[in-house]
């Protein structure tokens, strides 16, 4: 991920020599704070009794044993990128535990400060949180504010939760890492027993642009210690290799209010990846019949104006940008497009009558779908139904026939990867309430999915939420506290999922 604050220069203001000096000024700066960062944790296994000796409250040598695999991959990943490994200790089966296991000993990677800062808008933190709590991050959300930067502290969970700030600024984030030791607990008990069976072996991994950029990406390991990082494998000392992806999970496309830079992002991310799959969320915006805007009469009169109000045409582009997207990539690779709460937009519109005698430049339009969705639909048991998958369906194939790879899927379905479920956008939760957040949907996902709509890149165990390809200043979120950002979701063929976030359509930094 990368932050940035926005300092205003009147170039009408500057010299030519002023501004070649501002521009080697920026050059060295950048130059000065690149770095990259491997950031783990390690449990401790010991505590020192009142002779000044370590003991072990129960297993000892046999407790928080480094994952050797592990750890050799982050060297080489360090090694790779000219960067700095960095392990941060954290607590054992009980605070007191606070030694760690004896092959740490004598390492200078291990981190023994209060904080350090990374860049303005980044830094470690060495907040106490039990590595047997459920969720790490309760309760320190207020840090982000007390600290004015995004925060990463050790954890043997890995947790990425947002911070909303005001307007369209980017959010902040709190970041926690995965260990990169053996599960160390008191599993006698249920929350140690639960804290080990959801343990997490991982890293992150930062690159710092400058004093305000910075690019974050999860590890998330296997047991065996394996990880991936931008479609590379990592196997201890051994040469990385690349591996393939099964499934791209893309933020929430809202076109016609997407942002052209995160599609942007979105290509490279395709063309790199060369995903089997693709997930598109939120891919028809519905801004032509927007129910929410349709007291709007200001708001209204100035989208007909600007032509955005035609029904028609916002299907006409969907058409065109599925067509692109489709030609980008293998006959072989899905396209599945997702059925989403923007695209129910077309059931509420179709059943209502404001198209009959009110958006009479609609009727036209607006009656084919009704009848093809009569039509199409007799030929379904009733059960099996999705208008707003049908629907928009039916109105894509009125401007030419759909590639063989594209799909739609419907409400009910169930289409799992890896044990993740990513067919749910995720703006349904249990009962017929709202999605919620990554918490909520760990529940109401199966505990392992990949899933849209908050348009807030959040991790929560095995439960990922990919951000927005839509703009971040879009009218509904004046004035009000704001998450979203621009984040994609990857699932391995090993597993594994990472999500990778672009900002104003950078998401990587070239190796």
């Amino acid at each position: 991920m990368i932050f940035r604050s926005v300092k205003m220069v009147d170039n009408n203001q500057i010299d030519d020599n002023s501004r070649e000096e501002i521009i080697e000024l920026e050059k060295k700066r950048k130059k000065n704070y690149k770095k990259t960062y491997i950031i783990t944790a390690a449990q401790a296994c010991y505590y020192q009794n009142k002779d000044g000796d370590s003991m072990p409250y129960g297993g000892g040598e046999t407790k928080a044993i480094p994952n050797i695999n592990l750890l050799k991959g982050f060297e080489t990943l360090a090694k790779e990128v000219d960067g700095e490994l960095i392990i941060l200790p954290i607590a054992g089966k009980r605070t007191t535990e606070n030694i760690l296991h004896e092959d740490l000993n004598n390492r200078n990677d291990i981190f023994h400060g209060s904080f350090l800062r990374l860049n303005k808008n980044i830094q470690l933190r060495d907040l106490v949180v039990p590595p047997q709590n459920v969720d790490p991050v309760t309760g320190k959300k207020n840090f982000v504010s007390m600290y004015n930067s995004s925060l990463i502290f050790g954890h043997s969970k890995q947790r990425v939760v947002p911070v909303p700030v005001f307007n369209s600024q980017l959010p902040r984030y709190i970041y926690t890492t995965g260990a990169v030791t053996q599960p160390n607990y008191n599993t006698a008990n249920s929350k140690g027993d639960n804290a080990e069976r959801n343990h997490v072996f991982g890293g992150l991994i930062v690159e710092v642009i400058d004093d305000v950029y910075y690019n974050i990406r999860n590890l998330r390991a296997l047991k065996n210690g394996k990880f991936v990082d931008l479609g590379r494998e990592y196997c201890g000392e051994s040469t990385p290799e690349k591996i393939g992806v099964d499934s791209l999970v893309l933020g929430d496309i809202h076109w016609g209010d997407h942002d052209p830079l995160a599609i942007k992002a979105n290509y490279e991310m395709i063309e790199h990846f060369q995903p089997e799959r693709i997930f598109l969320h939120d891919f028809f915006n519905g801004h032509s019949i927007n129910h929410h805007e349709k007291d709007n009469y200001l708001r209204r009169s100035r989208e007909f104006l600007r032509g955005r109000l035609s029904l028609e045409e916002e299907l006409k582009a969907d058409y065109e940008e599925i067509q692109r997207m489709a030609k980008s990539v293998s006959k072989k690779t899905e396209i599945n497009i997702v059925s989403s709460n923007h695209h129910s937009f077309l059931t509420r519109y179709i059943n209502d009558d404001g198209w009959k005698d009110k958006d009479l430049w609609n009727a036209e339009i607006a009656s084919y779908l009704y009848n093809r969705g009569i039509i199409a639909g007799a030929k379904m048991p009733e059960n099996q139904i999705d208008d707003a998958a049908l629907l928009f369906k039916e109105g894509l194939m009125r401007f030419g026939p759909l590639p063989e790879n594209v799909h739609f899927l419907n409400v009910k379905d169930d289409y799992r990867r890896y044990g993740y479920q990513l067919a749910i956008h995720g703006d349904k939760g249990a009962s017929g309430a709202r999605g919620g957040n990554a918490v909520a949907r760990s529940v109401t996902g199966g505990g392992k999915s990949i899933t849209g709509h908050s348009h807030n890149m959040e991790i929560y165990g095995d439960t990922y939420i990919v951000g927005t390809s839509s703009r971040l200043d879009l009218p509904y979120t004046a004035g009000s506290s704001n998450a979203q950002i621009a984040a994609n979701g990857v699932l391995y063929k090993n597993g594994t999922v990472q999500m990778i976030s672009s900002i104003e359509g950078t998401w990587r930094v070239s190796r």
